[in-house]
C-alpha cells in the first residue's frame, strides 16, 4: 500500500498554497486537494510531479510503500492465475 510520509496539506500551506489558491491557479483540482486531505494516494503522476516541484521534494520524500498481507496475497494470486492461464495455452 502506498502511503504519504508527510502531511501534504500542511506542507502546501507552508509554501502558501491552500485549496483556493490551488483551484484559482489550476495547479491542483479540488478532487486532488481532497485526496491530499484524506490521505488518499490515488493521484496522477502529473499531480505528483507538480507536488514535487512545488515542495522541492522527490517522490520518495512524499510517498512510501508499506506492504500488507492483503496486498501481497492479491498480487501473488493475480500472478499465479496468469501463470496457470499461460500453462494451459
Amino acid at each position: 500500500m502506498i502511503q504519504y510520509k508527510i502531511d501534504v496539506i500542511k506542507e502546501l500551506k507552508r509554501v502558501g498554497i491552500n485549496t483556493t489558491v490551488a483551484k484559482r491557479t489550476g495547479v491542483f483540482s479540488q478532487v486532488t486537494m481532497r485526496r491530499f486531505k484524506e490521505g488518499n494516494t490515488a493521484i496522477s503522476i502529473g499531480a505528483l510531479n507538480r507536488l514535487c516541484c512545488i515542495l522541492e521534494m522527490q517522490p520518495r520524500d512524499i510517498l512510501k510503500f508499506v506492504e500488507t498481507d492483503q496486498d501481497r496475497e492479491q498480487i501473488l494470486q493475480v500472478l499465479e492465475e496468469y501463470r496457470q492461464k499461460r500453462k494451459g495455452e
